[in-house]
């Protein structure tokens, strides 16, 4: 039913189906509560908090994924390389916890940390806290670690979190939308917002911008690192691709760019997984997501591939943003 529901939004939110009528009335007062609250940061009347070391958001103004946690991985290996101690701060989304802010190391479980938080953890050896509330998680850190930058992964529209970069990232494919306002739209703020971030950066390669984009690197055994092979192994072999991202055509669309014979299994971004995910009621390989894998640390599960992605990014785009932040470091 979830999946059924997120498909229905996508065909309104990108492909142009009809936006029902009551969704209009919802979206002129998400619209509304937008613009207000975020006015009501920018004349004082509510409160921004100042962090002792320069903050660093990486986010968008679409709901849903654009690649900002390997975005935020990448950037936090820039800055190690060039010396820099940094620590990540995430809402910790789809985790619960009895406590705030949680410290998320790579033994958590992805059950009070959320996925993303976990797998920037796993990939960076960095302090990494999690909460709703990211000034009590970026105040926790800086108590407890010796830190130059903060990231924010997301958390753009997180006013109370002073900030001193923005990069804000957009899907080339999916772009905007239908540019309208939740829930008639994917929009979580404006267009117009876009103008007053540091850098837009695009998922997918665009010339004329800034951009990212991905690449299959290797894939792994779940639950055994060592043992890894190349994609392309699997060329002769019908695979069952599972994917509970923001747009799992992504990477079903990359899989099958490697000459991979796949059956899609999409679920929604988040989705909890559990062993009935992975019983196809064949023998083939399944191939999942990093994302996803962190879900599965707990499972037996036999003849399950994780796929690894590398980063591309823009010499140009890379240049700028670490220039930029490297201007905020004192």
């Amino acid at each position: 039913m979830a999946q059924h529901s997120q498909q229905k939004l996508d065909k309104i939110w990108y492909k142009g189906a009809p936006v029902p009528f009551h969704y209009l009335l919802l979206e002129k007062i998400f619209k509304a509560a937008s613009y207000f609250r975020r006015k009501l940061y920018q004349i004082g009347l509510l409160r921004t908090h100042k962090i002792k070391c320069p903050v660093v958001i990486v986010g968008n103004i679409t709901v849903g994924g654009v690649g900002k946690t390997p975005f935020v991985i990448w950037l936090v290996h820039q800055l190690q390389a060039k010396g820099y101690k940094v620590g990540v701060v995430s809402r910790g989304y789809g985790g619960k916890r009895e406590h705030e802010p949680l410290l998320v190391i790579p033994q958590t479980s992805s059950k009070a940390s959320g996925d993303e938080a976990l797998l920037i953890a796993k990939h960076t050896e960095t302090p990494v806290y999690v909460g709703k509330n990211r000034v009590k998680a970026a105040q926790k850190l800086l108590l407890d670690y010796k830190c130059d930058v903060i990231i924010s992964d997301d958390g753009l529209q997180h006013y109370a979190l002073q900030r001193d970069v923005e990069i804000a990232l957009i899907d080339a494919k999916y772009g905007l939308g239908n540019e309208r306002f939740l829930p008639a739209g994917p929009l979580r703020e404006g267009r117009e917002r876009l103008k007053t971030v540091d850098m837009v950066a695009f998922k997918g390669k665009r010339l004329d911008s800034h951009y990212f984009d991905y690449a299959p690197l290797l894939v792994y055994a779940l639950g055994d690192t060592r043992k890894q092979r190349k994609i392309e192994s699997f060329r002769n072999q019908k695979i069952n691709a599972l994917a509970g991202i923001a747009h799992p055509d992504s990477f079903f669309n990359m899989l099958a760019d490697c000459g991979l014979a796949i059956v899609k299994h999409p679920l929604n971004d988040h989705e909890k997984l559990t062993e009935k995910h992975f019983d196809f009621n064949d023998d083939n390989p399944i191939f999942i997501t990093e994302k996803d894998a962190v879900k599965c640390a707990e499972m037996q599960l036999e003849n399950v591939w994780v796929v690894v992605l590398k980063l591309e990014v823009k010499d140009e785009t890379k240049h700028q943003v670490i220039d930029l932040i490297e201007s905020k470091i004192s």
